[in-house]
């Protein structure tokens, strides 16, 4: 098994590498630009962007684009590494790094994650060059019902992977399709996130909750349109109305439900008995269900998580549960356990969080 490097080495080296632009790589081959061997230096970097597009399953679709300012003696030249960028055999100069950060961010979420379909082109314009590395990250986001949470593939054994952006760089964060920002943290340009360097990110920065529903793939067979061509709308929608009531009627008789409409009488005299309308009690099964997590406490609501699975979670499922930041977490369960709430125990590179009465018997969470 291949040794992984820890959080703050990855960082290094991750940013190790913009210090060398890929064009320096290509010097040291065997194909060598004419302007490299006569001692014009190689065309430097202007800018990197890392951006990452998130899918509805939870994928990330990654693109990388070093740009390159070019005089007229080096568009050539580029030209030639671009074709070597694209074609050759060996790692692009972001894949080892990505590769290293995804088994990191892997054994931190423990969900499965996996760099795939990895292309590499390159494009050249007036005064400008561009190595484009591209590549499908599996599992980045984690998908909850309507929820998409991205932020806990960022973390790292050490904290994160991500921390740091140097001047000439940006990271862009793009939603999935037909899915909206409900949390974030920063203000949002047209549903990206667009962060400029230089600056630092602190373990759980990067964490965006999107919400929206799933496209349909079903194409109808045929529109109301095509089904009732030249027939006027508000006609069509009186027969609709109509067959509804009659169906919903029909199915209240047939099933027995007629005793619980509410009599005439009942509506109109003030004096009669009103029981025929009042409503059947909600049991108190149905009234704890139908609680709004959002006004009971942090505590409460890791409570009720723990209730629902069984007395025992994971750390980092509590935080793709609820959305918060990796740091938010820590802190709220530091704060129960010391309290008594919970019992919050190391094993291995997680924390497993249960009721102080909770029998630990194994760790299959």
């Amino acid at each position: 098994m291949t040794p992984r490097v820890s959080g703050a080495l990855l960082l290094l080296v991750l940013f190790a590498l913009l210090a060398t632009p890929p064009l320096a790589t290509a010097a040291a081959t065997d194909t060598v630009p004419a302007q490299q061997t006569t001692g014009t230096p190689a065309p430097v970097a202007e800018n990197t962007t890392f951006a990452l597009q998130i899918q509805s399953n939870g994928d990330a679709k990654w693109t990388i684009t070093d740009t390159y300012a070019l005089d007229e003696s080096e568009t050539e030249s580029f030209r030639n590494t671009g074709e070597q960028f694209a074609s050759e055999d060996t790692e692009a100069v972001w894949l080892p790094s990505f590769r290293e950060a995804s088994d990191e961010a892997s054994a931190v979420t423990g969900r499965e994650m996996e760099i795939t379909d990895v292309d590499r082109r390159y494009e050249v314009s007036d005064r400008k060059g561009q190595l484009i590395l591209e590549f499908t990250w599996t599992n980045f986001a984690v998908v909850t019902g309507e929820n998409i949470v991205v932020g806990d593939a960022f973390n790292s054994t050490d904290g994160t992977w991500f921390g740091t952006l140097t001047a000439d760089q940006r990271l862009v964060i793009s939603p999935p399709p037909e899915y909206g920002v409900e949390s974030a943290p920063s203000a949002v340009d047209d549903g990206k996130l667009i962060f400029e360097g230089r600056r630092t990110f602190e373990p759980g920065y990067l964490s965006v909750v999107y919400t929206g529903e799933q496209p349909t793939t079903q194409t109808p067979a045929e529109t109301p349109g095509s089904m009732f061509g030249g027939v006027d709308s508000t006609w069509i929608g009186g027969v609709v109305l109509m067959v509804l009531l009659v169906g919903a009627v029909g199915y209240m008789f047939k099933t027995g439900y007629t005793d619980a409409l509410p009599s005439v009488a009942a509506g109109t005299d003030d004096d009669g008995d009103d029981s025929a309308g009042t409503a059947a009690p909600v049991s108190d099964t149905a009234a704890s269900d139908d609680v709004d997590v959002e006004l009971l406490s942090d505590e409460e609501r890791v409570e009720r998580l723990l209730e629902e699975n069984g007395g025992r979670m994971k750390q980092a499922r509590i935080v793709s549960e609820t959305g918060w930041s990796n740091a938010k977490v820590s802190q709220l369960l530091s704060a129960m356990d010391e309290e008594g709430r919970i019992d919050k125990l190391r094993i291995g590179r997680e924390n497993l969080i249960s009721f102080p009465d909770e029998e630990i018997t194994d760790f299959d969470e």
